[in-house]
């Protein structure tokens, strides 16, 4: 788990461990250099062009370039400012001979942005556009620290000391490519608070309970799906699927639809008006169309653990879950469910996001799952980032798979938050294994890697 930092915050501790540690920022920018060359040279191809901008984030690409030069690469360097610090107009005198100073981008294989990290500061955007056209659409483009601007698309980014929220606010998740982390010298013990109260999680963070072997059918939970439809019949059976290979021992779909009852063997169909305090965990909402709010609310008076997904989110707003509740809203389902709450989503940029997210689990009194390539997590305090960033989880049914994975682990005994950010990291293991296995894929795939990772 690493500590977010805002691009702010992480300028200001630079320089506060800079000062505490009497720290070198050249000796800093050369092991940013060397470190980012380590991670991305295997990657580099042709002629390389490296933009580099007035600040110590230009100062890491030139130290990159002359790196690169040692070792035979085809360099050139771009200056689009003339001014620079102090350092920065030093390491220009110091490039070598075989290094060419270059006007543009254009017509370069590989092109590596290190024009603003934290630094960047709102006025220099008509030229970070203007270079941004200029790279030829099949350039590999490499970022150094964060894509300049929000502005420069990445194919990479090699992000130093921490990673930046801003890299994960969902509608600019994909201008950073790949990231890679790297801190080139500073304190890691200084690193472990995050001023934002965000936390990037990898798959090490996951404490999923082995299923014991003497468990059976009825101590390894028994989930009721309220929903399903004539229309939508798929959603309760990917979902069941899903809590099934995820280890839960039954599963019982509560529904109205007549069609659903000869696609699942493997349920028990019962019809709405049937006791649910005999379950352990609800998920409420797959395929459920417009919905039944006598029984939404007979959900909410039985005092289950539950989740809120796809078609039972909009009976989400009014209501206080007891914190017994996570739900798993996709962007859309978000900005719905938060204009009906009379709230601004805050998907406007990182920070205002990180506190809507709270906000909004604060009033409802639930965990909130907010899916995306950078899936967003919290309980109302921390808010916990998983980076997927994997596009062949954007697949129909996906949603469903998770909506299943986690009320498997409520119905096994999982609190709401554990069973979420459990629940994220194995459906997210899971896309991974099934790309691996299938290439592309649908959900039945995607719940057959459920089953093996479980």
């Amino acid at each position: 788990m690493y500590a977010i930092y805002s691009l702010a915050d992480a300028a200001l501790k630079d320089r506060s461990l800079i000062e505490q540690y009497s720290l070198s920022s050249s000796s800093l920018i050369d092991s940013a250099a060397r470190g980012a060359y380590s991670i991305i040279k295997p990657l580099l191809k042709g002629r390389i062009a490296v933009m580099a901008g007035p600040g110590n984030n230009g100062s890491d690409g030139l130290g990159l370039a002359l790196l690169m030069s040692s070792d035979g690469y085809d360099v050139s360097v771009i200056l689009p400012y003339e001014n620079g610090n102090e350092e920065n107009l030093e390491r220009r005198k110091r490039l070598p001979q075989n290094v060419q100073i270059a006007d543009s981008p254009e017509g370069y294989d590989t092109v590596i942005d290190a024009l603003f990290g934290f630094s960047y500061r709102k006025g220099s955007d008509e030229i970070i556009k203007r270079l941004d056209s200029e790279i030829s659409s099949d350039a590999f483009c490499i970022a150094l620290d964060v894509p300049s601007g929000g502005i420069i698309r990445a194919d990479l980014t090699v992000a130093f000391m921490v990673p930046k929220l801003e890299l994960y606010l969902p509608s600019q998740r994909g201008i950073a490519g790949r990231i890679h982390l790297f801190n080139p010298g500073f304190p890691a013990d200084e690193l472990t608070a995050s001023p934002t109260g965000t936390y990037l999680i990898s798959d090490d963070d996951s404490h999923i309970c082995r299923i014991g072997i003497s468990d059976y059918k009825n101590s390894r939970g028994h989930i009721a799906i309220i929903g399903g439809s004539d229309e939508y019949t798929g959603a309760p059976r990917l979902a069941g699927r899903a809590a099934f290979f995820s280890g839960c021992g039954l599963v019982t779909v509560i529904t109205s639809s007549e069609k659903i009852r000869d696609d699942n063997p493997s349920f028990m169909i019962r019809k709405p008006g049937s006791d649910l305090f005999r379950y352990d965990a609800l998920l409420v909402g797959p395929g459920w169309g417009s919905g039944d709010p006598s029984l939404f609310d007979s959900a909410i008076a039985s005092g289950k653990s539950m989740v809120l997904d796809a078609d039972g989110l909009k009976f989400a707003p009014g209501h206080d879950f007891g914190h017994r509740a996570v739900l798993t809203p996709h962007i859309g389902e978000y900005r719905r469910l938060m204009a009906a709450i009379g709230m601004d989503d805050g998907l406007s940029s990182a920070l205002s996001l990180a506190s809507a997210l709270r906000n909004l689990s604060r009033a409802l009194s639930a965990v909130i799952v907010l899916k995306s390539s950078a899936v967003w997590i919290t309980s109302g305090d921390d808010i916990y980032i998983y980076d997927g960033a994997n596009p062949s989880l954007g697949v129909a049914g996906s949603g469903d798979v998770l909506a299943g994975i986690i009320a498997s682990l409520l119905a096994k005994g999982e609190d709401p938050m554990n069973a979420a950010l459990d629940g994220v990291i194995l459906h997210q293991r899971a896309g991974r294994k099934a790309h691996e296995d299938y290439g592309f894929y649908s959900a039945d795939e995607l719940i057959l890697s459920v089953g093996r990772l479980r």
